[in-house]
């Protein structure tokens, strides 16, 4: 029986390359779209405002990236952080942040640990929270 050469000039070996180079091209495209998010979100500004500076008063947090917009209404009363209301959330991730916002009113502090698997949503509603309290001092 006669062994059959490999050859490039085969068409299904043509179509498998094309395919491999699709694929490559898109994984790499991804990884590259995700770490300028994550430049972004190293970007976004961070006031570390402890609720018990903030007076008492309900505060809109805005913050908007290329993936993300999300706008807050975060309720202060008695130095804590009582209610977070999401008014926006549009985008890539932040679907699931709830626990996130419950972990901040809970600790009463808007730096709390991200959510794993949404780590980029998570910087984003930080900063949010963090702008709605830095709003209440500053007014």
């Amino acid at each position: 029986m006669p062994v059959k050469k490999f050859s490039f000039d085969s068409k299904p070996v043509r179509i498998f390359l094309i395919a491999l180079c699709i694929v490559l091209s898109f994984i790499l495209y991804m990884q590259h779209r995700t770490r300028n998010y994550y430049k972004e979100a190293a970007k976004l500004p961070f006031y570390n405002v402890q609720p018990a500076d903030v007076k008492d008063g309900t505060y809109r947090g805005k913050t908007y990236t290329r993936f993300l917009h999300v706008q807050l209404d975060v309720t202060v009363q008695s130095g804590k952080i009582t209610t977070i209301e999401i008014v926006e959330n549009e985008g890539l991730g932040g679907k699931k942040i709830a626990p996130l916002l419950d972990e901040i009113i809970a600790q009463n502090d808007s730096v709390v640990p991200a959510i794993k698997g949404d780590e980029l949503a998570s910087i984003v509603f930080i900063a949010c929270v963090d702008d709605a309290l830095h709003k209440g001092v500053s007014e």
